[in-house]
């Protein structure tokens, strides 16, 4: 029997990226967390903002940490944040926190299952973070590798190819909705696992597992293998 596919979403999924910008941004520049919060809410709002012009045909491709450091300076202009901070945060990315179950729900998922990444982070970001932080998958993938970002369909398309042959199709894992119906239209199984800060499914929305930790999502991916 194939071992069952997943791939895993990785900012906001496997990663506290908000959380993780929020004490950075706090530590650099001697702010409350309420006025950190304010400034990557913005950070993170220019980013998706450019990613959606980069998926409609509109700018260039740029890669997600060329668009931090765009942001940054962004919030420099505007007086949010001191000009001296932006090297210093340019690379914040590379240092987001995992969520507590991550690691441990990584590793006992890669004994039975093959694991893929697939982020809309850049391959700079997506080293940094595997190194830092001991996540494990058998491949990761970077909305680099498709030259544009997620919900566009290439991104999943990939990670459909990349996925070993004659299985049933990979699930996607994502701690938000908007992720997992273009996986969807593509052709992946889903499975919702909430997160904090996630895109929780709406009244339409149905996927095909949801758990409430990599530990869970573990044996429900297994269960789904056996009744195949």
């Amino acid at each position: 029997m194939s071992r069952p596919v997943v791939v895993f979403d990785v900012l906001g999924t496997l990663v506290d990226q908000g959380g993780s910008l929020e004490r950075q941004v706090t530590d650099a520049i001697g702010v409350d967390g309420e006025t950190a919060a304010a400034v990557v809410r913005d950070w993170l709002g220019h980013v998706a903002e450019q990613e959606h012009a980069i998926v409609e045909r509109r700018r260039a491709f740029a890669p997600s940490h060329e668009l931090d450091r765009e942001a940054l300076h962004r919030l420099a202009d505007e007086g949010l944040l001191p000009r001296d901070r932006v090297g210093e945060l340019a690379d914040a990315s590379l240092r987001l926190q995992p969520w507590p179950d991550t690691v441990a729900g990584l590793d006992l998922l890669a004994a039975d299952v093959t694991v893929l990444g697939l982020s809309n982070a850049s391959r700079r970001v997506l080293t940094g973070l595997s190194g830092a932080s001991g996540m494990r998958w058998h491949q990761v993938l970077s909305a680099e590798d498709a030259g544009t970002y997620k919900p566009d369909p290439a991104l999943y398309e990939l990670a459909v190819a990349s996925a070993p042959a004659g299985g049933a199709p990979p699930f996607m894992a994502a701690a938000h909705a908007w992720d997992l119906r273009a996986a969807a239209a593509a052709g992946m199984r889903t499975a919702y696992v909430p997160r904090p800060d996630g895109d929780p499914p709406g009244p339409g929305d149905s996927f095909d597992l949801h758990a409430e930790n990599l530990e869970e999502l573990h044996t429900k991916l297994l269960d789904s293998a056996d009744s195949a």
